[in-house]
């Protein structure tokens, strides 16, 4: 997995664009327009790091994760599952959680059929970036509720600064960022990276 970190640590640098000292914009290859290959590498890292733990279901929220989900459930022979944003009137029955987004400061209401997710499923929770933990924990609790087995939380990018990782400590599961960010400087466009 080093091998694979080092590669996507390279792109990062090359491609991201520091836009404040907590925000890295990944857009042009992550969330928004999609590289594949580099979606493909994260989803290895990721499937490596949970080998053998019999994941049936990897979950993640709407819409940044989407992508990057569907590849590990691929890779680890699973489904994937999306909580939505806002409760569909299709939706029928749902668990719900309301949080705030920590990138467009609002409150956003997360949503998962009951259907979908239930006792049997092991769960992982994929997605792009831990921040605060805020929407990775809302979803752990979700699965919980749903009475499914949660085995870990995966990342492509940490933002080590803003104590996510602290935040998903107390679901006692492995935590697992491939790229950890010390630090942004917006005026050099520099991202400092994590050691180990």
């Amino acid at each position: 997995m080093a091998d694979i970190a080092s590669e996507l640590r390279r792109y990062i640098a090359a491609q991201g664009q520091v836009v404040g000292p907590e925000f890295l914009r990944v857009d042009g290859f992550l969330n928004h327009r999609i590289d594949p290959s580099f979606v493909v590498l994260a989803a290895q890292g990721i499937a490596q790091a949970f080998a053998g733990a019999g994941i049936t279901c990897v979950l993640t929220a709407e819409a940044a994760g989407n992508v990057l989900a569907y590849e590990v459930a691929r890779q680890v022979g699973a489904r994937a599952l999306y909580a939505k944003k806002g409760q569909a009137v299709t939706l029928g029955p749902a668990l719900t959680r309301t949080i705030r987004s920590p990138t467009k400061g609002v409150p956003v209401q997360l949503c998962l059929a009951r259907e979908y997710l239930g006792p049997g499923e092991r769960v992982l929770i994929v997605d792009d970036f831990l921040y605060q933990g805020t929407t990775s924990a809302a979803l752990a609790e979700m699965a919980l509720e749903a009475g499914a087995t949660l085995v870990g939380f995966a990342f492509v990018i940490e933002k080590r600064f803003a104590q996510g990782r602290e935040a998903l400590a107390r679901f006692g599961v492995p935590i697992v960022s491939l790229v950890a960010i010390a630090g942004l400087d917006p005026h050099h466009n520099r991202i400092v990276f994590a050691e180990g």
